[in-house]
């Protein structure tokens, strides 16, 4: 009965979740959509453009703090910002950041030949504006929706329904001529969401700490931003070929693999994974 109770709770919140989100998100975004296409307004880039694209993108970080407000008493945290910063961050936790650091490093190196110091200092100062427009997103996806996911369903299969619906999420930006996605194909978009899944979610089971996983996010938007270019349509695109496509499988089975290490030294969680 105690474990029904949890499950239909949890339901709760992700319904809750996912109807904030897609409706603050989804409404953001297709004002731009229309703007473009009806008022030759709001194109990509231009200084008002941002305001409901910042809105949009924000959906899952206002949806996380409304379930928190609804639900505290399912919070151990006392605030809102304990939840997000108040997790202790020790040396083993920082080696673990730290990897997953340099990793996207080496994944840029690898799969775009992307390997200039410089590269890095334009990271660091662009970083608060990859936190604010990409990174806080895992407020929503990591703090909420995936841990209340893994109380109704296993680990594996919460993966591919939270990279599948993260994907879907932005869906609204692929008719945003000039974004990143229009030009992507959503294939390829919802497998590397459903592997970046699978990476935060790791991250955030070893470190226990959702800042963290913020500051991930971010760093790997940055990463993946110092490939992007100007197409002859003046839209941001991304090279893909096949080290693309062997560096990210790498990820997942990487990730996969770690899930499963977790698991076994931590005995009352295997049933969150299988």
């Amino acid at each position: 009965m105690k474990i029904t109770s949890q499950k239909a709770r949890a339901l709760k919140q992700i319904g809750f979740f996912l109807l904030s989100t897609f409706s603050i998100t989804w409404i953001s975004w297709l004002i731009i959509i229309i703007g473009n296409r009806y008022f030759n307004a709001l194109w990509y880039g231009e200084p008002l453009f941002w305001i409901p694209y910042a809105i949009g993108s924000w959906g899952a970080v206002i949806s996380s703090y409304i379930i928190y407000r609804q639900f505290k008493e399912d919070f151990s945290e006392a605030s809102f910002v304990k939840f997000v910063f108040g997790k202790k961050i020790d040396g083993k936790v920082w080696l673990i950041f730290g990897l997953f650091t340099i990793w996207r490093l080496l994944m840029i190196w690898i799969a775009f030949g992307i390997n200039k110091p410089i590269s890095i200092l334009s990271i660091i100062i662009n970083f608060p504006l990859l936190i604010l427009l990409g990174g806080l997103e895992e407020l929503g996806w990591r703090g909420i929706l995936q841990p209340q996911l893994e109380k109704v369903i296993n680990y594996l299969p919460s993966i591919l329904i939270v990279g599948t619906i993260w994907s879907i999420w932005h869906l609204p930006l692929w008719f945003i001529k000039g974004s990143v996605q229009s030009s992507f194909p959503f294939g390829l978009y919802l497998f590397s969401g459903i592997i970046l899944t699978a990476s935060f979610t790791t991250l955030y089971k070893y470190t226990n700490n959702l800042f963290l996983c913020v500051l991930s996010h971010a760093w790997f938007n940055g990463c993946i931003g110092l490939a992007l270019y100007f197409g002859n349509d003046g839209s941001l695109k991304l090279n893909l070929n096949w080290k693309v496509i062997v560096v990210f499988s790498v990820e997942l089975i990487v990730s996969i693999v770690l899930g499963i290490v977790y698991s076994r030294k931590n005995p009352l969680n295997v049933k969150q994974y299988f």
